[in-house]
């Protein structure tokens, strides 16, 4: 049977698509309702991703919301926001106001924003730009339809993942495709995040019924044939609808043969092969110039008049493999433009690009686009190349600068050694650098700032600064603060800069645990700065009011984080961007005072400052913050997501460090939700990558891991941290909390002496200060000692104390801590009617906060609560009587089902502990398991 080519194109991406096409229908439902949903749809290539999106954007038009759609490419993956390109013109045409259209429009050209730097654009103003536009729509809602994500450039994919996690206030839906085996990870992962708000979709291939239903007309051997041998690919099926009868049996019959995406791709390149020659051509010259090309461009590219392209155009067109719309040619699947992009040949490539890259430029087209065919095509020695990729790699610097340090580079290559661009080789490196830092290759940054130690002094001291940025995201303090210092002492500065140079020495020394240094570098900045500086001002204030913190003298750190509130409060955003950071010491002060609305409020504020500034680094920095934070309010999950997020950033930018801090402060939340095999396990993980190298948050890590060794029944390894000989800072907000786990793992581990002394030392130091989060930090430990120590009255009574200290202050999961341990005294000490309506308010803490693994251990301990008070049990005459009172209340326990952990949680003592008890039962009763020693038993009471 003679070869035919079937018409199911669209069609076929349809059939048998019933479920999924109303899961877009109850999305673009919801949207229409209010709301923000978030679709998923993926595949491998060929399932109808595409055929789906524009689905969806019929429906959704229907609906009345504003379409925008782009697609990804994948020989433009370098082009910065070229996904976004066409997708946001509806949006700049119907978006809010004129200042955000002209943000977005700007930089998707890679034109310098007003009120920004003359050679930059900003990544981060262009995502809340883009956000803002959406809000502002003049639609009842807004559709963003992207395909092909598993090609789209890096800064398309931030952006997507930007608008994901913080979605616009304006009802939308953003629908995003991509192939399964590709999937971009931080997408991916915000939509995962989005819970109820994300619809995922799976493609499946086509059935036997679905490609009957397909084909009614094509007799039934033949589909049969077309369905074994496409595996239920539409686009299989459409590409093999060509071959004969027979071809298809062989392909069917060989078992060695997998029609896949190379079998397309041959039979794709066989059906443009063919082609007349100047068809042929233009087909190449098209896969060069990329989609949506103008035919003015396809021309100049293949190097025909106008006139051939659109005869050209139109063949192609009617073979079914390009499309044209409004003057542009765009091929009817990527997979027609790998093939053409193929078969044109390596050396003609790099001449069409030059072509392309001339008429662009010539036309004034997007620099973006000129510098990706200009790389492609420029020889060594090519000034004019290089000065384009120069243009392009400074204007892309601070949105895009994995690809602007990638132009930068190669026109740095292009030039012959010793060539000195002008005057501008200087700045040029320094940008270099900056995109290579910004971009994550902080080592290659290094190396390239090493390189400016000796040029102008205007160059030389940015380049100096920016590598002190670099030190400290690399977690080299010391480094850093040699560094600043050198500038400090190599020349005589404005009283401003050197005042400037003294917060960031502040800065570096309190990330050093060095108290006496911060405040001493931090009044040398106040005495430095002018009045008409309010944020460096602010800046230094928080930071002498955390040195006088983690030193011990809270009245200082009150009055200073006092004033520093009311001048960041009084600044404007564009005075604080370059100062932003301020905001993480000011927010940690202020949460460890008690004052935790402050911090929230401070931490809000530095939100809206970071959507527009440029440093990229505060922004892990001031996640990690609000993220420690959330953790004290008891947001648990909230805190997850948010360092999450900040180890994310850090990896984004290179900052090893960040992501250590990161994973640090994850670690507590982590335990409270997931228990202490998860947040042990995360912990090995980040023992791989080493501890953060900065002391101050390298500390914070040591609590989180001392609280989860001790919640995993690992008390010697909990001591062993705590009593780590490196110095610990003077001050409550560490003093306090290493005392009360000495005391805790002293206690686990039967020392009640010691643990005695430590929780009132802990008690001492918390009163001193007058700071109820550290007072119930100290009042549980006392309870948990004077439980440990058979005092449960007393036990009871403090564990209820630390749990008003610790409402008072905010800290709910740490309240319900203390109720927990309250009801345990209780139940020892046979009140099981108290125990219960401590553990009723344990259990609403536990839910508020969604601490999943605290409630697991309450549901155990009420589970092993008696209902009313009960006697000792009666000996057995099985030799039971000679069992102490401890091993019976142990061999009771096990009778009740709880493990050797459960056990010596339930009892204040440590795991090793109740084995050792074990063992000793085992041998007095002649058993050798806790089956057997069940058995011995007849009565059930535990004793008190």
């Amino acid at each position: 049977m003679a070869a035919r080519p079937l018409g199911v194109g669209a069609s076929a991406s349809l059939v048998g698509r019933t479920s999924q096409l109303a899961a877009l229908d109850s999305a673009v439902s919801a949207v229409a309702g209010g709301e923000f949903v978030a679709v998923n749809l993926c595949g491998e290539a060929g399932i109808g991703k595409t055929s789906m999106l524009r689905a969806l954007a019929d429906r959704a038009a229907a609906a009345g919301l504003l379409v925008c759609a782009g697609r990804a490419a994948e020989f433009e993956r370098d082009v910065p926001f070229a996904m976004y390109a066409d997708a946001l013109e509806p949006l700049v045409s119907a978006g809010g106001t004129a200042e955000h259209g002209e943000v977005v429009s700007r930089a998707l050209h890679g034109q310098p924003i007003a009120h920004g730097s003359a050679s930059s654009v900003d990544r981060a103003r262009i995502y809340a730009a883009v956000r803002r536009l959406v809000d502002g729509a003049r639609a009842p809602g807004v559709a963003l339809l992207l395909d092909d994500l598993h090609w789209a450039d890096e800064p398309s994919l931030e952006l997507t993942e930007y608008l994901i996690r913080k979605p616009p206030r304006r009802p939308a839906l953003i629908a995003v495709a991509f192939r399964s085996e590709q999937p971009p990870a931080g997408v991916a992962d915000a939509i995962v995040h989005l819970g109820p708000a994300a619809i995922h979709i799976d493609l499946p291939r086509l059935g036997p019924a679905d490609i009957d239903a397909l084909l009614p007309g094509v007799p039934r051997r033949r589909r049969m044939l077309l369905s074994r041998a496409s595996g239920g690919n539409p686009l299989y099926i459409q590409e093999l609808s060509r071959c004969r009868d027979d071809t298809l049996a062989a392909l069917v019959d060989n078992d060695d043969v997998d029609v896949s995406e190379r079998h397309v791709l041959t039979a794709l390149a066989g059906d443009i092969a063919d082609l007349d020659g100047p068809v042929r051509r233009v087909a190449y010259a098209a896969a060069i110039a990329g989609d949506h090309a103008s035919i003015g461009l396809v021309a100049q590219v293949a190097e025909l008049p106008t006139g051939a392209v659109v005869d050209a155009a139109d063949e192609l067109h009617r073979r079914g493999l390009m499309g044209v719309d409004a003057a542009q040619l765009r091929f009817r699947h990527p997979l027609v433009r790998a093939a053409a992009h193929e078969l044109a040949g390596p050396a003609w490539r790099v001449t069409a690009h030059a072509r392309a890259a001339a008429h662009l430029r010539a036309h004034h087209g997007p620099p973006q686009v000129v510098a990706h065919h200009t790389e492609r095509s420029a020889q060594p020695g090519d000034e004019a190349a290089a000065e384009t990729l120069i243009d392009a790699g400074l204007a892309f610097t601070y949105h895009a600068p994995a690809q602007a340090a990638r132009w930068l580079g190669a026109a740095l290559r292009l030039l012959p050694e010793g060539h000195p661009l002008g005057d501008r080789r200087p700045t040029v490196l320094l940008q270099y650098a900056r995109a290579l830092g910004l971009s994550g290759d902080l080592e290659r940054s290094r190396e390239v700032l090493r390189e400016l130690a000796h040029v102008d002094d205007r160059v030389r001291t940015e380049a100096a600064a920016f590598r002190a940025v670099v030190a400290r995201l690399r977690g080299d303090i010391d480094e850093a603060a040699s560094l600043v210092t050198a500038q400090l002492t190599g020349e005589r500065l404005p009283r401003t800069s050197a005042g400037k140079l003294h917060v960031e020495l502040a800065a570096i020394a309190a990330l050093g645990e060095d108290s006496d240094t911060t405040v001493r570098h931090a009044e040398r900045a106040l005495a430095l700065l002018e009045a008409d500086r309010p944020a460096l001002s602010a800046a230094a204030r928080a930071l002498r009011a955390f040195g006088g913190l983690y030193r011990g003298d809270l009245d200082a750190a009150r009055r200073d984080g006092a004033v520093a509130a009311e001048l960041v409060d009084t600044a404007t955003n564009a005075a604080l961007r370059p100062h932003v950071e301020l905001f993480g010491p000011l927010a940690w002060v202020r949460m460890h005072l008690g004052e935790v609305a402050a911090a929230a409020h401070h931490l809000d504020r530095a939100a809206d400052v970071v959507e527009s500034v440029r440093d990229s680094s505060a922004v892990p920095y001031l996640l990690v913050v609000r993220a420690a934070l959330q953790t004290r309010l008891g947001h648990l999950e909230t805190a997850i997501q948010l360092a999450d997020e900040a180890a994310a950033v850090a990896r984004r930018i290179g900052s090893v460090e960040m992501r250590a801090m990161a994973e640090a402060v994850a670690l507590r939340p982590l335990l409270l939700t997931a228990g202490p095999s998860a947040a042990l396990g995360a912990t090995d993980r980040l023992a791989t990558s080493d501890w953060p190298r900065s002391r101050m948050w390298r500390r914070v890590g040591q609590v989180n891991l001392a609280i989860a060794h001790l919640a995993a029944g690992r008390p010697e390894s909990c001591l062993g941290i705590v009593a780590d000989p490196g110095p610990w800072p003077a001050g409550p907000p560490t003093a306090v909390p290493r005392d009360a786990l000495r005391a805790i793992g002293l206690a686990r581990s039967g020392d009640a002496g010691t643990a005695g002394r430590y929780a009132s030392r802990a008690v001492a130091l918390a009163d001193a200060a007058g700071l109820a989060y550290e007072q119930g930090w100290a009042g549980y430990a006392q309870a948990y000692v004077a439980a440990g120590a058979h005092r449960y009255d007393e036990a009871a009574t403090l564990a209820a104390a630390a749990a008003t200290r610790l409402a008072v202050a905010r800290a709910p999961v740490e309240e319900a801590l203390a109720r927990h341990l309250a009801g345990n005294a209780h139940v020892r000490g046979g009140r099981p009617g108290r125990a219960r309506d401590a553990f009723r308010q344990a259990q609403e803490g536990y839910e508020a906060c969604g601490a999943t693994w605290l409630l697991s251990v309450l549901a155990r301990d009420r589970a092993a609560t008696p209902s009313r008070p009960r006697r000792e049990p009666r000996p057995a005459a099985t030799g039971t009587t000679t069992l102490s009172a401890r091993e019976r209340e142990i061999a009771e326990l096990v009778r009740g089902g709880l493990t050797n952990q459960e056990i010596a949680a339930r009892l204040f003592l440590s795991r090793r502990t109740v084995e050792s008890h074990l063992s000793r039962i085992f041998a007095k009763l002649g058993v050798r398991s806790r089956t057997e020693m069940v058995g011995r038993f007849t009565g059930t009471a535990p004793t008190p």
